[in-house]
């Protein structure tokens, strides 16, 4: 079996160039925008052929160390081209399958081979490829997780405007729901605002929020608490019905804190 393994492995490898090349081919027509790098990936799935070809002479514990090695090289560079996307990537996994597989039965019928060993080669190759998969994707769904977290920030960023009214005073509406991003961010931008801008007093409208429990209360307290200890007076606005009876009935309430029902209110009071 060990010869058989050499000879196919030599075999693919000797056909590398020409696989890849059919395959850029049917990947350029399928997606032209991957034409754009073709330099980067006709070398690539050369490479991925031979990878393919020496696995199979490989034990399975230094199999999968190549593998994983491979794909965490190939994965975490191509993962990062805005281009290309991994269900196109993997659109070209059955090309490799099929030639290699036919390899694999035209060798085997030529050795004379039992059923046996080429049910085990054939479930080899199947081993392979999805080993290679695993290890070529993972790159890719962390960069995407990463790319989330980078949005959500900037999302968050955004949801947390602070305007000027005057010299000494701004206004900061909270529209929508308050998540724990969101809350962390509002910690520490409104504060370093509010540091920056010299604020006496900060109007916080809660008429946009769409939701009030014990989370967004405890991210409120905090927020005022902080603001009194670098010398900005909060002032609440936007106190709904709903609003109101949510604290009372979470046993909670703004204290020493001055509220109003209306924005108008508010600024009237801090003019």
């Amino acid at each position: 079996m060990k010869e058989l393994l050499t000879r196919l492995s030599d075999k693919v490898i000797g056909n590398a160039e020409q696989l890849a090349m059919l395959i850029t081919t049917q990947q350029n027509e399928r997606y032209p925008i991957m034409k754009r790098l073709e330099y980067e990936l006709y070398p690539a799935r050369v490479e991925l052929v031979k990878l393919y070809a020496n696995a199979l002479k490989l034990e399975e514990t230094e199999r999968i160390e190549h593998l994983r090695k491979w794909g965490q090289e190939a994965g975490t560079h191509f993962a990062k081209k805005e281009s290309i996307s991994l269900d196109m990537m993997l659109r070209e996994v059955p090309e490799y399958r099929s030639y290699i597989g036919t390899v694999l039965k035209h060798e085997g019928i030529k050795s004379a081979i039992s059923s046996e060993d080429m049910y085990e080669l054939t479930t080899a190759l199947d081993t392979i490829v999805n080993d290679v998969v695993y290890y070529f994707s993972l790159p890719f769904v962390y960069h995407e997780k990463e790319m989330l977290k980078i949005s959500q920030a900037a999302i968050a960023e955004l949801s947390v405007p602070i305007a000027s009214i005057n010299d000494t005073t701004a206004i900061l509406p909270l529209i929508g729901i308050m998540d724990f991003n969101r809350g962390s961010v509002l910690q520490e931008k409104v504060l370093k605002e509010a540091v920056r801008l010299n604020l006496e007093h900060l109007i916080i409208d809660l008429s946009g929020l769409l939701t009030t429990d014990t989370f967004v209360a405890q991210q409120l307290f905090i927020l005022f608490e902080s603001l009194s200890l670098v010398g900005t007076v909060p002032v609440v606005s936007g106190v709904t019905p709903a609003i109101a009876q949510t604290l009372v009935g979470l046993g909670l309430d703004f204290g020493s804190i001055k509220s109003f029902a209306m924005l108008k209110q508010a600024i009237e009071y801090v003019a």
